[in-house]
């Protein structure tokens, strides 16, 4: 059996784990606030966050916050994901280790910064198919979330 190390320490991990769920629960506590504030003054009873989460859906949430933000969720999930299985702190185009700095900036990115940038001109550029190899490794463009591919 083979078995993925980890591209980041349990330490490091734990405070990337952190950042990403501030993040999350300040976007669910804008979240809270409206919804706090839209309910008759006798209904106030708030949860605590997870509670919220686990019962707004896509709909409500995007009432209250932008596309961004709702993106940015789903992006942080998918950290924690990574986190829990190993992968976390791998770029998904080139397989290479997404350096901590750029982690501890964005904690829910996929890609390493200058595989960010050739996917942007890539899109930009008009061009539909496989990013071609501008850089060290092979790249090709990630799945859109949106997309049905």
């Amino acid at each position: 059996m083979v078995t993925k190390k980890a591209a980041y320490d349990k330490k490091v991990l734990s405070e990337i784990s952190d950042l990403l769920l501030e993040r999350k629960n300040s976007l669910l506590e804008k979240y809270a606030k409206w919804e706090d504030n839209s309910k008759p003054s006798g209904l106030k009873e708030m949860g605590d966050i997870a509670d919220i989460a686990s019962e707004i859906n896509e709909e409500m949430l995007s009432s209250v916050l932008t596309e961004s933000e709702i993106e940015t969720i789903r992006e942080i999930d998918v950290a924690l994901e990574k986190i829990e299985d190993g992968s976390y702190g791998i770029c998904e185009g080139t397989g290479k280790k997404i350096p901590l700095a750029r982690l501890k900036a964005i904690p829910w990115t996929r890609y390493t910064v200058e595989y960010a940038e050739a996917v942007s001109k890539h899109r930009a550029s008009g061009k539909k198919g496989p990013l071609s190899a501008t850089l060290t490794g092979t790249y090709k463009i990630p799945s859109d979330p949106d997309s049905d591919d």
